[in-house]
């Protein structure tokens, strides 16, 4: 591969290679004059020189399809360097010929274009001969035969272009000179390469093969093993209902927590499973998916397999009340209210960022007049100070509400914690009395 200066190196070998063939053709007796070949800008060319001169413009440079596509990236998932992807360009050059007398630009013109027409491809052995600097060579930097053009993987092709009216027109625009004698050339590939250390991997040592099903656990349904409409709650059993479920090696995650261990009852198309920890777990919109890694390697480790889509249910949470001492009477037009707080103890904890409402109805209201209703909002943030960020119990200031006795529940999120449901069918507590 070549180093940065391979572009200035392949430009320098069309220089020399044009000027040995101007040589070979002797040019000078039939020009009357030795003519130059430079390598400047379009816009740089000396056109007021009594020498007839042949200038070679670099107008454009693409990317080779072929090769830019063949290396690996050049950095892996980390950042780190992995390999360095030769940067892979076709060169396009515009050879334009100058003269001061009659005929002077056809003739250097046609002797380039059958010089290049007689040499299809650059050898390695000319690419060092023109690179090599020399006494004739006084504008040749001594540098570019360091630069590794000749002992790049693929040699350097020669292709003219035919460029039709309108390319000729706007190349000629943009290079904002009058048309001069020209033709245009595409020199292919030029392969460049940093040296940039890169992180190698060592071989491996032993080969495994797997073959692994394509077919994926499918969650369908999740519900608890009361019923299809009873709510679930940390004490629950959960039954999940799907598709190719049963394998050797299972993992169950709910909002990404390892729930494995309480895995019970399985068959391809149910499992049941009960909460061992929900102290990571939070109350409200859970999801729940299915994992069946595949264990490979020597000694065997546990590697992504198939994975099942995403379930959702909602975890209740579970909650016990009390009312904190200090409450105080307040009275208003004759109506005397309670204002004080109520603490909750929570299963699973509360996050510091979920929704948290404390519900409060009256227990066994008289028939002639509607029940009392209050709700309460936990303060902001719960309470929790930082760096915690979940709680198990959580304080709600409540104001004028009349002193009796109330059904409490605790809504979280979409969560909702239980009441119990006395013989006659009736609501019985959790009970406060404010």
């Amino acid at each position: 591969m070549s180093t940065a200066l391979g572009l200035a190196a392949t430009s320098a070998t069309l220089q020399q290679i044009l000027t040995n063939g101007f040589v070979a053709l002797k040019l000078d007796d039939v020009l009357g004059t030795t003519p130059a070949v430079t390598c400047l800008a379009s816009e740089r060319a000396n056109v007021a020189s009594e020498t007839p001169t042949l200038n070679i413009a670099l107008y454009n440079q693409t990317r080779n399809t072929g090769w830019s596509n063949l290396d690996l990236p050049a950095r892996d998932v980390r950042g780190e360097r992995t390999a360095n992807p030769a940067l892979a360009l076709d060169l396009h050059y515009l050879l334009v010929a100058y003269g001061v007398s009659d005929f002077q630009a056809e003739i250097l013109l046609g002797a380039a274009m059958q010089i290049l027409h007689d040499t299809p491809a650059f050898g390695r052995e000319a690419i060092r001969a023109a690179l090599t600097p020399a006494a004739g060579k006084p504008n040749l930097p001594k540098q570019l035969i360091l630069a590794g053009l000749a002992d790049q993987l693929e040699q350097l092709r020669v292709t003219p272009v035919n460029l039709n009216a309108d390319e000729v027109s706007r190349i000629w625009a943009a290079i904002q000179l009058p048309v001069r004698p020209a033709a245009a050339y595409m020199l292919s590939v030029l392969l460049m390469q940093t040296q940039r250390s890169t992180r190698a991997p060592l071989p491996a040592t032993e080969r495994n093969v797997y073959v692994i099903g394509l077919r994926a656990p499918r969650v369908d349904r999740i519900e608890s093993t009361d019923g299809a409409h009873v709510p679930i709650f940390p004490t629950s059993t959960v039954k999940v209902i799907g598709a190719d479920l049963k394998a050797r090696s299972m993992t169950l995650l709910i909002d990404g927590i390892d729930q494995s261990t309480g895995l019970g009852d399985l068959s391809n198309d149910e499992l049941r499973f009960t909460f061992t920890d929900v102290s990571d777990l939070r109350a409200g919109l859970c999801t729940l998916q299915i994992l069946h890694p595949q264990m490979m390697g020597t000694p065997p480790a546990p590697h992504v397999g198939g994975e099942s889509n995403p379930g959702v249910f909602v975890l209740n949470p579970q909650a016990t009340f009390k009312v904190d001492p200090g409450a105080i009477d307040e009275t208003i037009d004759g109506v005397t209210y309670r204002n004080g707080s109520i603490t909750a103890t929570v299963t699973p904890p509360v996050g510091r960022q979920q929704r948290v409402r404390l519900l409060l109805n009256e227990k066994n209201p008289p028939t002639v007049r509607q029940a009392r209703a209050y709700s309460f909002d936990a303060p902001e943030g719960h309470g929790i100070a930082a760096p915690a960020q979940s709680a198990s119990s959580v304080s709600f200031a409540f104001r004028r509400v009349l002193p009796g006795a109330y059904l409490a529940r605790l809504k979280v999120d979409a969560g909702m914690s239980p009441l119990i449901v006395a013989p006659d069918g009736r609501f019985d507590g959790p009970e406060v009395s404010p």
